[in-house]
């Protein structure tokens, strides 16, 4: 529940451009400020487990369009999200595209030259999974010259990130120290899933939540 509202905090934020249109001064203009809503945005989502579900039913009653791609090519579990078949189909139209797939061989820099030379200019990255999804050298190429407008990374590769790193200082990344989990009451959600799957693994039945069913 916390890493899905974080997503969509992150995309909100990205929307109406905060806290750059923040004032700390009376301004030249009042009741006006350059902004885009999530209505009519299309959030991708890279990976398609319980977090990205949940992120996709919100963004829906937000009124917002959701591509979603996961590893296998099972339909869609929510009602109104449009399956992908491949990376580059589910960058094209993106306005914000989501990393909540694992780490894998296959998953590796998945963000990649290539992949973004398939966007949208002014794409609004936000990685919740893992820092090895993205090639942060490419990345940050992409941040300078505006293909990406900005990156929400609550994941770094490496991590913890060592003093001094680009990724600290870049005025379009906006970074979290692994945290997007974090919320009242903590962990409980975690240890409701590990007490239901050792209740399955004792009686033979299947695991739930398993890694690779999200992607």
């Amino acid at each position: 529940m916390a890493i899905s509202e974080y997503v969509i905090t992150a995309m909100a934020s990205f929307s109406r451009n905060f806290p750059d249109s923040w004032i700390h001064e009376p301004p030249e203009h009042w009741n006006y400020q350059p902004a885009v809503t999530l209505a009519g945005a299309t959030v991708a989502l890279f990976g398609f487990g319980g977090i990205a579900q949940r992120v996709a039913r919100i963004a829906l009653e937000l009124e917002m369009s959701v591509v979603a791609q996961r590893r296998t090519d099972a339909p869609s579990p929510v009602s109104g999200v449009r399956m992908a078949g491949s990376f580059a189909e589910l960058v094209a139209e993106a306005d914000h595209l989501v990393l909540a797939a694992p780490a894998t061989d296959e998953t590796r820099h998945v963000v990649n030259a290539a992949s973004l030379a398939q966007v949208k200019p002014g794409l609004h990255l936000v990685n919740i999974a893992r820092g090895s999804l993205v090639d942060q050298d490419t990345l940050r190429t992409a941040l300078d010259d505006g293909t990406v407008a900005r990156a929400s990374l609550d994941v770094t590769d490496p991590e913890p990130l060592p003093a001094g790193h680009w990724l600290y200082e870049h005025p379009r990344v906006f970074l979290t120290p692994h945290s997007s989990w974090s919320g009242p009451p903590p962990l409980s959600g975690s240890f409701e899933i590990f007490c239901d799957n050792l209740a399955r693994y004792l009686v033979g039945q299947p695991l739930q939540h398993l890694v690779h069913d999200g992607y």
